[in-house]
């Protein structure tokens, strides 16, 4: 999994720093996209806390998943 993280990364940023030296916003350059990338993981991190909900809202059972209860 890191493995797979680390060269998404080596994929995506840059990429994403090409495109934010390319960027005439009236903000700077970088601004927008730390501002992008903030609101992106929030809404991930809100997500992550909900995971449980959403997925029996998604039709997840009780007898889907094992009972581990983490410590």
């Amino acid at each position: 999994m890191m493995c797979r993280n680390c060269m998404v990364a080596a994929g995506v940023l840059p990429c994403v720093r090409i495109w934010s030296d390319k960027c005439s916003s009236k903000y700077g350059r970088r601004r927008p996209f730390i501002l992008a990338g903030s609101l992106m993981i929030s809404v991930a991190v809100t997500i992550i806390g909900f995971s449980a909900d959403i997925g029996y809202l998604l039709g997840d059972a009780d007898e889907d998943h094992r009972n581990f209860k983490g410590t």
